[in-house]
């Protein structure tokens, strides 16, 4: 008897020139530390249809004894759960390999399980799939069934996510047994099949039509949401002020070219919705169930609507370009008229500034004319208004003449040297305090021009 230590080399029935069970077992060691737990970390739980009990298992040792000893006939159902979405699988690597070495499961579930465990970004799209195989007494079908889902995060950024669910299911006609593995089930499954089972016992075909219909009827709402987003970001690139004017005035819709990537944000999750939907169909379409044409309609319609959506985001993703190169090439049409306006201005000021230069040389002209003159009747009057003033008296009488000061002379002397200091003194200090005028005239400058640049902006 071979080992389930093994597995899936212990798979002997295996068409080896189907299923390579060398690659298949290094796949299962490589990837045990990101998918499994540790043996006492072991989260399952059994549904036996017509039991009354369900199991629960929370370590390896008990869930390898019931595989030993049960000898169940029916529908059973194995839920193998995870914590949350980019969580290990709650089962360890022995308790996988002995769960499936006891019901034989053929190697291409392992393309399943792989699409789970641990994950630091989104697992790649080529995971998973739909795989089916019949024999004359057993038939294996097992797929990755994705669903729309709202997270209930309150920081999220988005509040739907992509869910996913692995389905196993093995029938013998032999015994007239079902086993159904369940990976991941999500809890608003598992609700509905508590809810069901109340009313009555599921059988294989029910079970199959609940995965359906639990990862169908959710994308319209999930789709539904991106239109409304795709909407609003359309509706503002038509609204949106394309021409930049020179007038002060603030527009109430702008397209910045963060609108252009929530617009590829909103394409990535249309590619993402399309292509599982068209997984999902595919799932469909391998059921071979006259109960699954309904969810195919279904699936159908929200594939085109997927189909409407990514071309719209297309159409809007252009125009939103459109509009900031337009705008782009408008801003430098006016920075071109603002600079050759620049230009105008500094013309017009340097012809003044030769006016002025001219102004000023014929003034100067004058004042040296007008310095010219003071200096030859300065002095004369001077003299003449000093003498007026009696302080100097010429004495005739003597001989020769001789000149007599009065006291008064002092006095003035005095007062006249006092005056000249105050003046000179005053001159120096009004003479000292002009860069400071001229400094303090330039920072009010600047900051009524800083000031009436953010008003033009």
């Amino acid at each position: 008897m071979s080992d389930w230590r093994d597995y899936p080399l212990s798979l002997a029935e295996c068409d080896p020139y189907v299923y390579d069970l060398t690659y298949s077992d290094k796949l299962l060691q490589d990837h045990s530390k990101r998918l499994f737990v540790d043996d006492d970390e072991l989260r399952i739980k059994v549904i036996e249809i017509g039991e009354p009990q369900d199991r629960q298992f929370d370590n390896f040792a008990s869930f390898d004894e019931y595989l030993g000893s049960t000898d169940f006939r029916g529908t059973r159902i194995i839920l193998v759960p995870q914590v949350h979405s980019w969580s290990k699988l709650l089962i360890s690597q022995n308790g996988i390999r002995r769960l499936l070495h006891r019901f034989k499961v053929f190697p291409a579930m392992l393309d399943i399980i792989c699409a789970f465990g641990e994950q630091t970004s989104e697992i790649s799209d080529s995971l998973g799939g739909c795989h089916r195989v019949m024999s004359e007494s057993v038939s294996e079908h097992c797929y990755l069934i994705k669903n729309a889902e709202k997270n209930g995060r309150e920081d999220a950024q988005e509040p739907w996510s992509i869910r996913q669910m692995g389905v196993y299911h093995r029938h013998n006609e032999a015994n007239e047994g079902d086993t159904f593995i369940i990976f991941n089930p999500l809890l608003s499954f598992q609700h509905r099949l508590k809810n069901a089972r109340i009313l009555s016992s599921p059988t294989p075909d029910d079970l199959h039509m609940l995965a359906l219909s639990h990862c169908t009827w959710q994308f319209r709402w999930y789709l539904g949401y991106w239109e409304s987003k795709l909407g609003d970001l359309i509706s503002k690139a038509h609204l949106s002020e394309v021409e930049m004017t020179k007038n002060v005035r603030k527009t109430t819709l702008t397209i910045e070219y963060g609108d252009v990537q929530d617009v590829q944000v909103i394409h990535d999750r249309m590619n993402m919705a399309k292509f599982v939907l068209s997984s999902n169909l595919n799932i469909c379409n391998s059921l071979l169930n006259d109960s699954a044409a309904l969810f195919r309609a279904e699936i159908l319609m929200q594939s085109s609507r997927a189909d409407n959506l990514l071309e719209r985001t297309r159409s809007a993703s252009s125009l939103m370009q459109d509009i900031l190169s337009f705008r782009g090439l408008d801003a430098l049409k006016l920075s071109s008229e603002n600079s050759n306006e620049m230009a105008r201005l500094a013309d017009i000021d340097n012809k003044n500034m030769v006016e002025l230069t001219k102004k000023s040389q014929r003034d100067a002209q004058t004042l040296k004319k007008i310095t010219i003159l003071t200096m030859v009747y300065l002095p004369a009057s001077f003299v003449s208004q000093f003498l007026s003033m009696g302080y100097i008296r010429v004495n005739s009488d003597r001989n020769p003449p001789s000149l007599v000061l009065k006291s008064e002379m002092v006095i003035f002397a005095v007062l006249t040297f006092v005056l000249l200091a105050f003046t000179v003194g005053l001159w120096r200090y009004v003479d000292s305090d002009s860069p400071r005028r001229v400094q303090s005239g330039n920072i009010w400058w600047n900051l009524r021009r800083d000031q009436a640049t953010k008003e033009n902006v």
